[in-house]
Parts: structure tokens; C-alpha cells; sequence
């Protein structure tokens, strides 16, 4: 199975996707609804915390990313995830792209961690930082721990001032109002069928 780069300098080249149910790859539309709308993603750095094929990372680095982090628990997963990353930086060695870094580790456990090299950017970059959280539906200790760790404690001054994209499906996931819990506000929401991504902006007001 294979999907392709929808837009940037990497238009119309092919990801492998593995076959049956390890992956599920954000779907076409959905992809392109809020691509369409974040078009251009160049100076950002872009975080895709469950990475699978790596379609939504890849997507951002077409369209200008200066770093994307694409990191997947699974080991399985990870030789396609890799493969496609090194197919395209030899298919686009000539032209003037990001930096892309793949790992193997638990969401909340790389974002604990990416924590302190985020703090070592500077203000913009800080700002300029989006963090895309796709996991499998059903697991929704991993999008609660993720968030958590982004909002922090009370007792903590925020650390995180850049974007979260968070895809759920209110059937299997989370429902599209669920957030409020957190005192999450959406500044965006794109929507195809009954999946959504559910754009926010941290710190939260």
C-alpha cells in the first residue's frame, strides 16, 4: 500500500504504508483539508509523536519544515517509517530541505524529553514548534498523558508555546468537545466524515 505527498517540492512522491491494521495513516481528505489551510510551513519545526508512515511529518517537511521529529513505539513500524525517510532525502538531496529525525520511544516519553531541548529555542522557534498527536483511537491514556505533560502542573510556569494538532474520532477516540476538560480551545477544527484534528495554541488562556 502507498500514499503519496499531496503538495510543497515533494508533491506527488510515494510513502510505503504497511498493510493491515498496525498503521493508520491520517486519512487523504483530512490530510488535505488542513494542509490546505497551512500551506506553507517554513521556519517551523514539526513533531508527529506517532509517527506510523510518517505521512503528516513528510508533508510538513515538503512544505518547508526546517526540522521534523517522527517518532514511532513501534519497531515493526519503524523500517517503513525509515525507509521512506531515506527514499526521499535521496530523491530530494538536490534541493534545499529540513532536517528530519526519526525515533522508536512511548509519545509521552519523547515529549518529556524533547522538553528540554525546547527550551534551549529561542522565542520564535518556541512559537513556530508543532506537535501532531495521532495515536491509535482506542489508547486515550496516551492523549491525555501527552497533554498533561504539556500543560504541566500548577506549580509550574507553562513551557509549551507553540501548536498542538491532536486527530481523534468521537466514536473510537475523543469526543471533539472532550478537550474542554483541559481547558483546551480550539483555534481551528478540520473535519472529514467523523475523524477531526483539533487545533490548538498553548499557552491556554
Amino acid at each position: 500500500m502507498s500514499i503519496k505527498i499531496l503538495g510543497g517540492f515533494a508533491r506527488g512522491q510515494v510513502l510505503t504504508v504497511q498493510k493491515g491494521d498496525t498503521i493508520r495513516p491520517t486519512s487523504i481528505m483530512l490530510r488535505r483539508r488542513i494542509y490546505d489551510f497551512f500551506q506553507d510551513l517554513e521556519g517551523f519545526y514539526f513533531l508527529d509523536l506517532c509517527a506510523g508512515s510518517g505521512a503528516m511529518g513528510f508533508e510538513a517537511w515538503s512544505r518547508g519544515a526546517s526540522r521534523v521529529y517522527l517518532n514511532e513505539v513501534s519497531k515493526h513500524v519503524l523500517k517503513t517509517l525509515e525507509d521512506n525517510r531515506e527514499n526521499l532525502l535521496i530523491k530530494n538531496h538536490h534541493k534545499k530541505s529540513g532536517e528530519i529525525k526519526v525515533s522508536n520511544a512511548p509519545a509521552e516519553k519523547f515529549i518529556r524529553e524533547f522538553k528540554r531541548d525546547y527550551q534551549k529555542f529561542d522565542e520564535e522557534q518556541k512559537k513556530q514548534t508543532i506537535i501532531f498527536l495521532d495515536p491509535p483511537y482506542s489508547l486515550k491514556s496516551i492523549y491525555f498523558d501527552v497533554v498533561s505533560e504539556l500543560i504541566g502542573s500548577a506549580e509550574e510556569d507553562p513551557w509549551y508555546f507553540g501548536q498542538l494538532w491532536i486527530e481523534s474520532d468521537p466514536k473510537k477516540g475523543i469526543p471533539r468537545n472532550g478537550w474542554s476538560d483541559y481547558n483546551l480551545k480550539a483555534s481551528k477544527l478540520f473535519e472529514q466524515g467523523e475523524n477531526y484534528i483539533f487545533v490548538t495554541i498553548f499557552p491556554q488562556s
